[in-house]
């Protein structure tokens, strides 16, 4: 097994996940929750079923969500209809991993969204990545440690010990991937303690999160950019039962 990435790569990793893959099956459990089976093909295609192969939601991505709103870099904001985010390339690295993401582009990005926003940070874990430059903070997001290259479910990842710091800046207060609470007194993270986060080495996705007391996260991947009918994302039609 090869050495253990740098700070610098494993960041870099968890900013290029909407770059690295097309179509994806994967299975996944958060808390003590029932497992989940889920399809998705990007731009907005989405898939998921309960343990029992029933049908939870299910449709096409015809068009990005109407009104889209995307962040600039000088912290405000600016309408984008009628684009698909990922149609920005990102600057990358000679080993294809980003090195800065668009600056005009929606740190949603074109992932379908299901249920929460740990859903979308899990399928795009930037959190984890970029330091934080506004007006009244700036610093480095999340501090980690123990790099180190393992397996999960059969498919390289790679492990960081993984602690936010005051300006973690989750995608969602209420559904961050690391331990802590958000004090808006003083426009500052609470971090809790550290957790221990996988990335998957070819999609980019977050793929175990443990440790922190916080969210408990097992992603299982099937199978990365396979081909995808397009019945899969239609939901199944209700019959009407007549006396």
């Amino acid at each position: 097994m090869s050495a253990a990435p740098s700070v610098d790569r494993f960041r870099r990793l968890a900013r290029s996940s909407p770059w690295l893959w097309q179509t994806l099956e994967f299975r996944w459990r958060v808390f003590d929750d029932a497992e989940r089976h889920a399809w998705i093909r990007r731009p907005g295609d989405l898939r998921v079923e309960d343990a029992d192969g029933h049908v939870i939601q299910a449709f096409p991505g015809t068009r990005p969500f109407p009104g889209a709103m995307v962040g600039r870099r000088d912290g405000g904001w600016e309408q984008m209809p009628g684009r698909w985010p990922s149609a920005l390339e990102p600057s990358r690295g000679a080993d294809g991993l980003v090195d800065e993401v668009p600056e005009d582009v929606d740190i949603d990005y074109d992932c379908p969204f299901f249920e929460n926003y740990h859903w979308v940070a899990m399928l795009n874990p930037v959190e984890f990545a970029d330091p934080v430059h506004d007006r009244d903070r700036c610093g480095i997001p999340v501090e980690l440690t123990e790099l180190t290259i393992v397996d999960h479910h059969g498919r390289r990842a790679w492990e960081a010990l993984a602690q936010p710091t005051a300006v973690y800046d989750p995608r969602c207060d209420c559904c961050p991937l690391l331990a802590g609470e958000y004090d808006h007194e003083d426009d500052a993270w609470v971090p809790g303690p550290p957790s221990r986060v996988r990335l998957d080495e070819a999609t980019g996705v977050c793929v175990r999160i443990e440790g922190g007391g916080h969210l408990d996260l097992d992603v299982d991947i099937v199978a990365v950019d396979g081909p995808l009918a397009d019945g899969l994302f239609t939901a199944p039609r209700r019959r009407l039962f007549r006396r």
